[in-house]
């Protein structure tokens, strides 16, 4: 039935539960198994919730695997913007037996949103409920209270002051002639009690990748002129105001001048050309500047779905380079056939870095992968490097940093 048996003892878990969380690694076979979960509960109507950009791909999941019901396959974007579909959605679930699948369930973390109102609306209308994702936790713990709410208030049966105040730990710090300044970080006092709270309705695996993973880091030497008056004058602002927002913002320019140079993009145009990879970029700007100079595919937030199937069934057979933003590439795409990802530009989002890099590793691979990066020698690649090992908030990592005064940021 499975290809692999992580697969079998997920689908065996939930068909004693009516709600789950299948924390599955990318390309572990984590979509399979929630659809063999809606046809074994016989329900009248699938609801599945997943990024814009990847209905296609989810479609072919569908396709592939069968499911033996009506089904609504719909973005999350839709939701959020479309008051008219949200309204039909509400009525078509009525006195159903439903079943509701919230794909990529990052995207229902953000309690503030419209977005995560209407999803708990629908969610209401449905007797069964499965959340996916490769990873719990991309920020910090945080993530966790609105994907488990989602799926059933009783899983943690706590307010999120509660959950806040329980498994969080307030830490306050003052600097001289400043004003105190106070942020949350996960403790670890109580990690246990939560991992005893929600491991009942989750299933959490790796999937044995046999084949070899290699990262090369590249460092090209740039001019810096502006990249250090970049930095000057944002270090004055945050001296004046002293706000941690002002050095957000500035780690933010820092990082555009760092992708946009000339030297670095050079160098990898080099690397990839007439090389069947997929480069993922940041900014708009590196991939206009690499189509300029070489042929490539480019997959962008512009890109029509259905050119995005046309485009890559064509880098399937070419030794071309494919160019995505981190934003359309990051997620569900099916792309095991290649087995190198060049990194022309790095962004602080951990969630989408750890998926990027799950569109090759997947099963189905059958070489050897590797991950090359293409980093300036600006000390703004580390320290975004180090953000990322550390899967914290940016604005956590800056706050401790700042406790310790401000020499880290001329040293960037």
């Amino acid at each position: 039935m499975y290809n692999t048996t992580q697969q079998q003892l997920a689908f065996d878990k939930f068909t004693q539960l009516k709600v789950g969380a299948l924390f599955m690694k990318m390309g572990s076979g984590k979509t399979k198994v929630a659809l063999d979960l809606v046809n074994y509960n016989r329900v009248d109507l699938m609801l599945y919730i997943c990024p814009f950009s990847t209905k296609d791909n989810i479609q072919e999941e569908i396709d592939k695997w069968g499911v033996c019901c009506e089904y609504i396959l719909i973005g999350y974007e839709t939701i959020q913007s479309s008051d008219k579909t949200y309204w039909e959605l509400l009525k078509k679930l009525k006195n159903k037996k439903c079943f509701i699948i919230a794909d990529e369930s990052i995207f229902i973390k953000n309690e503030e949103t419209n977005r995560f109102a209407r999803l708990l609306k629908l969610r209401e209308e449905c007797k069964y409920a499965l959340i996916l994702n490769g990873t719990p936790i991309t920020k910090d713990e945080w993530d966790l209270y609105n994907q488990m709410y989602f799926l059933s208030p009783a899983i943690l049966n706590m307010n999120r002051q509660q959950f806040l105040e329980t498994f969080f730990k307030r830490i306050t710090y003052k600097k001289l002639h400043e004003n105190e300044r106070t942020f949350y970080k996960f403790s670890e006092v109580n990690a246990e009690l939560l991992q005893k709270m929600i491991a009942p309705y989750i299933f959490e695996c790796d999937f044995d990748f046999k084949k070899h993973e290699v990262e090369d880091f590249k460092y090209i030497s740039c001019e810096a002129s502006e990249y250090l008056e970049e930095k000057e004058q944002r270090l004055k602002e945050y001296m004046k105001y002293e706000h941690s927002e002002t050095i957000i913002n500035m780690l933010q320019s820092l990082n555009v001048i760092s992708a946009k140079a000339k030297e670095k993009n050079d160098a990898l145009i080099e690397y990839i050309k007439n090389k069947q990879v997929i480069v993922y970029c940041n900014f708009l700007a590196e991939v206009e500047y690499i189509l300029s100079k070489i042929e490539c595919f480019v997959i962008i937030g512009q890109t029509k779905q259905e050119d995005r199937i046309r485009i890559i069934e064509e880098f399937k057979l070419n030794s071309k380079p494919l160019i995505m933003t981190f934003g359309v590439g990051a997620y569900s795409l099916n792309l095991q056939f290649c087995n190198e990802i060049v990194y022309s530009s790095l962004t602080f989002d951990f969630g989408k870095m750890e998926q990027s890099k799950y569109r090759i590793k997947r099963l189905g691979q059958e070489n050897n992968i590797k991950y090359t990066y293409f980093l300036t020698s600006f000390g703004i690649n580390k320290f975004i490097l180090e953000n990322l090992k550390k899967k914290d908030s940016l604005g956590n990592l800056i706050k401790e940093k700042l406790k310790r005064g401000t020499k880290w940021i001329e040293n960037l």
